[in-house]
């Protein structure tokens, strides 16, 4: 991907984080009426009852994350691309709106959404372009179900999880577009949910056009605490700042 364009790509995948951990929200006085968090894989549960109680408890455990970071491999397919384009580096966050991704390979590259800005620093090419992505991450973040309960993003995906015998397999959760308008768009998503935090551990979305994206998360910290500083970046002397608008194009 050139310069030019990896700047909306990555702010895609922040919004996407962003959607992630709220994906299955619901406001917090909802989620903690229960007095214990359900338990997916009670024996006693079966076919839509067992799906509730998976909702419910993700919904539960996802309104106590105040922080995450873990390491992440992203894998791009595309026909735009001679051979899969493969990334590795560090994601943190921060509730409700800070997100940073530390590329480490195959190039370094710095992107930081802190509010409604975004920093993308290319350290080898001793450049950064700042990005207005307020009104693009409220939209992304609607349409995502991130803004709403999961009845709402119902309106727009049918839901079908997968619960493998293995227990030390994720769930499995695919999301498919039940209108066309929503199809042109996304052909559909699929988001692993992990069995010990309950969380995103790893997503796979597939454009209208073919293109695949995958995040795999690995090592992941729940609350660990994250220095405030490590949303904002200190470009070093001799760094050119481009500012850059997201326009119709």
């Amino acid at each position: 991907m050139t310069p030019n364009r990896r700047p909306f790509a990555a702010a895609l995948a922040s919004l996407f984080a962003l959607s992630l951990l709220a994906l299955f929200s619901t406001p917090l006085a909802a989620a903690t009426k229960q007095a214990t968090p359900p338990d997916p894989d009670d024996p006693s549960l079966s076919g839509a009852a067992r799906v509730e109680a998976l909702l419910d408890r993700v919904k539960f455990e996802q309104q106590r994350v105040e922080s995450l970071e873990a390491g992440f491999v992203q894998r791009r397919e595309s026909s735009m691309l001679l051979e899969p384009d493969v990334s590795r580096g560090t994601f943190s966050y921060v509730a409700p709106s800070s997100v940073r991704w530390e590329y480490s390979a195959p190039k370094a590259i710095s992107v930081v959404i802190d509010g409604e800005e975004m920093l993308t620093w290319y350290h080898d090419l001793g450049r950064a372009e700042r990005l207005k992505v307020g009104r693009y991450s409220d939209q992304v973040l609607k349409y995502m179900g991130a803004s709403g309960s999961f009845d709402a993003l119902m309106e727009y995906f049918q839901l079908r999880v997968r619960f493998p015998e293995d227990p030390s397999k994720p769930y499995e959760v695919e999301l498919t577009p039940r209108y066309e308008r929503v199809a042109q768009r996304m052909a559909g998503m699929t988001v692993w949910v992990d069995r010990d935090h309950y969380l995103p551990v790893r997503l796979r979305y597939e454009t209208a056009e073919g293109d695949v994206t995958e995040y795999q998360f690995e090592d992941l910290k729940v609350n660990s605490g994250i220095p405030s500083d490590r949303f904002h970046i200190d470009l070093p002397p001799g760094v050119e700042v481009r500012e850059v608008s997201l326009d119709r194009s």
